[in-house]
């Protein structure tokens, strides 16, 4: 449901609403758009170039000797004897950067234990489309600047910047495949976790045994008591925070503590969701104490997965204070025109350039071609060979961890110039690739969501949900299903009448389910299943089951608009109870529920919603039995 324009005249509020939802000229025009810009997807990557910029500008200005000053100044933590002198910068690099690569680390558990590295059918592209991105760079930088003094630059072009790169292809909205922006998203992901690696065996000088022996028995610590089934999240938090010490002084990068630390953390909740949700069902029939509230709490919490908690505690302050601070003390490079003359002659600068805006492009494509021709995996569903160029290019956006690696990479007399030569390669490159890879992708993906014979009614679900409306409020217009006659010419047309009991239908079986996902379009399939609209439900959740969220997506739409078309020809007005009783209708609010699982499968968190709250409005009861 959409937020009313006016929040403060809800009757929620005892005596006056909180400041955000007030209507003080402050909160309407500052707060609550500032609040709404947050959660669009480029936002971080706007915030990340504002601050780019502002670096920039910062240390070329009459101001740039404040620059230095700022982030150059030393501040210490003492306990007793023990002490850790550090300047703002190496503070900001090396300690909060540690929750950006804590967060990096619960993505990646996500991703393992049930996102898309789960499935080895689509995961095994994006996995060897990153392996061949971070090496292909290397090796064109390898080429240029082999037995020179910036050699041990070679893992700068390596990185892709997630923030940048998604936030990139969120700009093109639903002309970008779902399984596109997972495939980035798992890349880049997997690209994070190989430039972590770099990081720890190839960056790391002077290792003190005593230090990382004390690193591995609180890395032993915190897995045993994970194996106890200790979910105290004070309890981990201790053991990250000694864990860091132990990591930043054994020499190994501190950082790293921040991903065994997100590693660790459980993808599985504490509670059965569907027994805790009848729990709750059962507790609030006859009203709640403030105990069962409180337990109430306790169930929502613990029935969600601990890393998806952490994501969304975290991911803002990664996003939006982490990132831009490091983008504010490390971006900032004196440009001279005798420094950026060296540098664009410089094989430093020429080899990051030309590995992330030619090497992303060609390891990427190239490897996942192999892929896909040997068998190994298969495409993003709906995405062509150039988009998925497109999207390699747009991969080349090193900027973040790409910095991190050039703060580290360059030892020597001639380490400043060159750390100085890496970040304007790394600028240069990102803003590159970001325009060519904008403008390819501009260029390569559908012009338009929807085939222009889709039917009338799915346009206007798709119109009112761009205007905010709920389905339910969409269904309530007057629409005139129209059935494409090449679609359904073959098609046995359900009777007038749905609330009669209908024919025996057969529903398709797992394996049947997934010969059919695999070897045909659901446009396929509906010539064999043309009635039962529960069969898509059906073939939805199998699909769901085994990792495929956008064929999954695809069936459920299918079906929930095939059910609609019958729900209308019965006389059902789109508004009011759908009777459950019936097995039509049954496979029509399946359809929906599966919509709603598919829509969050993929990341459309709004359709998802409208979705469940379509369900609810429909049929509680349907709702509560599906839930």
């Amino acid at each position: 449901m959409t937020q009313s324009k006016e929040p403060w005249k809800s009757p929620i509020w005892r005596s006056e609403p909180a400041f955000l939802y007030s209507r003080r000229p402050l909160a309407r025009y500052v707060g609550r758009p500032a609040a709404e810009f947050l959660t669009i997807e480029p936002a971080a990557g706007v915030v990340l170039v504002v601050c780019a910029v502002v670096a920039m500008l910062w240390a070329n200005s009459p101001w740039a000797a404040s620059y230095e000053a700022v982030w150059g100044l030393d501040i210490t933590f003492a306990f007793g004897d023990f002490a850790l002198h550090h300047t703002l910068q190496d503070w900001i690099n090396d300690g909060l950067m540690a929750i950006f690569f804590f967060v990096v680390g619960v993505e990646i558990k996500s991703e393992i234990v049930s996102g898309e590295l789960s499935n080895p059918r689509n995961a095994v592209p994006p996995i060897a489309a990153a392996v061949g991105g971070m090496a292909a760079p290397a090796l064109i930088y390898v080429a240029l600047n082999a037995g020179t003094p910036g050699e041990g630059g070679w893992g700068i072009p390596m990185a892709t910047d997630i923030a940048f790169a998604v936030g990139i292809l969120a700009l093109f909205g639903s002309r970008i495949p779902s399984a596109a922006r997972i495939f980035l998203l798992t890349l880049a992901i997997v690209d994070d976790l190989g430039a972590i690696a770099v990081i720890a065996i190839f960056y790391t000088d002077d290792v003190s045994m005593a230090w990382l022996g004390a690193a591995g028995a609180l890395i032993a610590l915190a897995i045993l008591l994970r194996v106890l089934n200790v979910w105290s999240g004070p309890v981990y938090l201790v053991i990250g925070v000694l864990l860091w010490v132990a990591m930043l002084e054994s020499g190994v990068h501190a950082t790293i503590a921040g991903v065994v630390m997100g590693l660790i953390i459980s993808a599985r909740p504490l509670l059965d969701p569907q027994i805790a949700h009848a729990r709750a069902q059962e507790m609030a029939k006859d009203g709640l104490t403030a105990e069962e509230t409180e337990q109430l709490v306790k169930f929502a919490r613990d029935a969600v997965p601990p890393t998806e908690r952490v994501q969304a505690r975290n991911h803002r302050f990664s996003s939006f204070v982490v990132l831009p601070l490091f983008a504010l003390a490390n971006a900032g490079v004196a440009l001279s025109s005798d420094l950026f003359a060296t540098a664009m002659t410089s094989t430093v600068t020429l080899g990051i350039i030309l590995g992330l805006v030619v090497g992303k492009l060609v390891g990427i494509t190239a490897v996942t071609w192999i892929v896909v021709k040997l068998g190994w995996g298969r495409m993003p569903t709906g995405t062509t060979w150039p988009l998925l160029a497109a999207i390699a290019m747009v991969a080349g956006i090193g900027f973040t961890v790409a910095l991190f690696i050039t703060e580290l990479a360059f030892r020597g007399g001639d380490a400043a110039l060159l750390t100085d030569e890496g970040k304007i390669g790394v600028l240069c490159a990102s803003f590159l690739a970001a325009l060519i890879g904008a403008l390819a992708v501009h260029l390569t993906a559908p012009k338009t969501p929807r085939t222009e014979d889709a039917d009338e009614d799915e346009r206007a679900v798709e119109d009112a949900a761009n205007a905010g409306l709920g389905l339910a409020h969409c269904c309530s217009q007057r629409l005139e299903p129209r059935v494409r006659p090449d679609l359904w010419r073959d098609a046995v047309l359900a009777p007038q009448n749905l609330m009669s009991q209908p024919p025996a239908t057969k529903m398709p079986e797992d394996t049947e389910a997934r010969k059919f996902l695999d070897e045909h379009t659901p446009e396929d399939t509906v010539r064999r299943y043309p009635w039962f609209c529960a069969a898509w439900a059906r073939l939805a959740k199998n699909a769901l089951e085994s990792g495929d969220d956008v064929a999954a997506y695809a069936y459920a739409r299918t079906g929930y608009h095939r059910g609609l078309d019958q729900l209308r020809r019965s006389g059902w007005k789109g508004h009011g109870p759908i009777p459950w009783d019936h097995k039509p209708n049954r496979g029509f609010l399946k359809s929906l529920h599966q919509l709603s699982r598919a829509a969050a499968a993929i990341g459309e968190s709004d359709e998802a919603a409208r979705c469940a709250q379509f369900l609810r409005d429909s049929d509680p009861a349907a709702a509560d039995a599906l839930t």
